[in-house]
């Protein structure tokens, strides 16, 4: 839908923001909102545009390190960076600034295999036609074929002191072969640099095991971050500015850049989506400044999570307990039999429902059965109470004592340890002869039972004494020689003994004689 405004006036004109019809631009095909606008393309398209690249504090340095490292010839570099955040439009903004001694290839396709993406270089980089590679003399060519079509392109390279560069977008997703394929390129004698694009997780597939060749061969790893705040507003302005705006004609507030940036979380194909719809809400509305409310309302799908909902006190109340009702049995009416054409119809009498066990629990019914359950209650508290009062009356009436003995204290009184009299018959007892033989009178005396324990022990101690007199030296040899025997056995051999060296005798010369006579 083409629209009949575009700038206003010509640039002398003093007063900025009137807007004014205007012939029909052919660039405008297509467009909708952006000839309002004043703009000549669409400024937030989701597709790469290296036109469209804007270095901020995260870009800027991978740019300038992949740039720098084709210069070097580093023969592999890896770039990663999480899901929109601009990674395709930075390599052909790559791929753009480099120089004429350096030929480009871009491979799109991570599913290609091994001869796919040699044809792909071939074709990218001139050395074969696509006619070549479909129909012609290179369409049943075999890698090996095409590799050494490939060796010989770059050999040709050496003396022009040129080099080859191709960079391989969604590297995540190709397969080991090609990796190890692409590994063999880059040892082209230098004349390759292979430049692997892709997401976060790639740099957790190059630690594995079975990649530590490819990975010790990556000279540079770059990566890319979200725009921050400022980053954010930078950007918008800055598609805005390259799609041929300016800021008399269109602009997004401060709010809305915050509000973008809250949505989007600084990346910038959420931006871009987010922008192209307040674009087009502002369009519709005519207006030139797009605050925050547009931007929401131009995004419904993208709204704040809700509040949590604010849970009321609640009251807790007893509640009585419902009374059991008594589950009725199901009425199964059997169905009446369908007589043949041939039977004689007979006139059955009707099946009447079975009575119910048991009838309906009503309020009447349960009040009750809770007073029949009082009443049994009280009853029993009844027969206690009069069971209490009965051994009462007992107590009152029970006639006195009896007068007792007066030594009756004595039985009451007797210690828990006293010996009864049957024990004490059971004794022995000794007789003790008093007087002459004639008036002799026995006495029976009981035995104490201390004295005879005594008695015992000592005898016993006489005993075990008499025995270690007896035996005891000849049981101490024996124990001692036990002794020796059993520590001879166990202990280790003595050392051998060394004979002693005798100490050289030294011969000194005797003394000189002394003459003898008088001195």
């Amino acid at each position: 839908m083409a629209s009949s405004f575009d700038r206003g006036g010509k640039p002398d004109i003093g007063v900025s923001g009137i807007l004014g019809p205007v012939p029909q631009d052919p660039r405008t095909t297509g467009l909708t909102y952006e000839p309002f606008y004043g703009l000549k393309e669409k400024p937030f398209s989701l597709t790469s545009d290296a036109r469209f690249f804007y270095q901020s504090r995260s870009h800027a340095p991978a740019y300038d390190n992949l740039l720098h490292a084709i210069k070097r010839r580093e023969s592999l570099t890896v770039l990663t960076g999480d899901i929109g955040t601009g990674k395709t439009t930075l390599c052909r903004a790559v791929l753009q600034n480099l120089d004429r001694k350096t030929f480009s290839a871009f491979v799109a396709d991570p599913f290609a295999s091994r001869e796919e993406l040699l044809k792909v270089l071939l074709t990218d980089f001139g050395v074969a036609s696509v006619e070549d590679l479909t129909s012609g003399r290179l369409r049943q060519a075999t890698r090996t074929e095409l590799s050494y079509l490939l060796y010989d392109f770059l050999g040709t390279l050496a003396p022009l002191q040129a080099f080859a560069a191709v960079f391989i977008d969604e590297a995540q997703n190709l397969s080991l072969p090609l990796l190890e394929e692409i590994r063999i390129l880059s040892d082209a004698d230098g004349q390759l640099q292979v430049v692997l694009v892709g997401q976060l997780e790639f740099r957790e597939k190059l630690k594995l095991p079975q990649m530590r060749q490819l990975d010790q061969r990556v000279s540079v790893h770059c990566r890319l971050e979200a725009l921050d705040l400022a980053a954010v507003a930078g950007y918008i302005s800055h598609r805005l500015h390259r799609a041929g705006g300016s800021a008399d004609r269109v602009t997004f507030s401060s709010d809305a850049a915050e509000r973008i940036y809250e949505l989007s979380g600084g990346v910038p194909r959420i931006i871009n989506k987010l922008c192209d719809r307040a674009l087009h809400v502002g369009y519709m509305r005519q207006v030139s400044t797009l605050d925050a409310e547009i931007v929401d309302s131009a995004n419904p799908d993208v709204v704040p999570p809700p509040a949590e909902p604010v849970i009321a006190p609640v009251s807790i109340v007893e509640m009585p307990a419902p009374v059991p009702q008594v589950a009725q049995p199901p009425i199964i009416v059997a169905p009446a039999p369908v007589a043949p054409s041939f039977w004689t119809p007979v006139s059955l009498p009707a099946v009447s429902a079975p009575p119910a066990l048991a009838p309906p629990v009503t309020e009447e019914r349960a009040a009750a059965r809770v007073d029949s359950v009082d009443r049994w209650l009280a009853a029993i508290e009844n027969k206690a109470v009069a069971a209490a009062a009965a051994k009462t009356a007992a107590t009152a009436l029970k006639p006195p004592l009896e007068s007792e003995a007066p030594s009756a204290w004595r039985d009451r009184w007797a210690p828990t340890d006293a010996v009864s009299p049957l024990e004490q018959q059971r004794r022995l007892r000794y007789r003790i002869r008093i007087g002459n033989g004639q008036t002799a009178a026995e006495r029976e005396v009981p035995e104490s039972s201390s004295g005879s324990r005594q008695f015992t022990a000592v005898l016993v101690a006489m005993i075990v004494l008499a025995l270690v007199a007896l035996a005891g030296p000849p049981l101490a040899r024996g124990v001692a020689s036990f002794v020796r025997r059993v520590n001879a056995q166990f202990s280790p051999p003595p050392p051998p003994t060394i004979p002693g060296l005798r100490a050289p005798r030294i011969a000194l010369p005797g003394a000189p004689p002394v003459p003898e006579g008088p001195y």
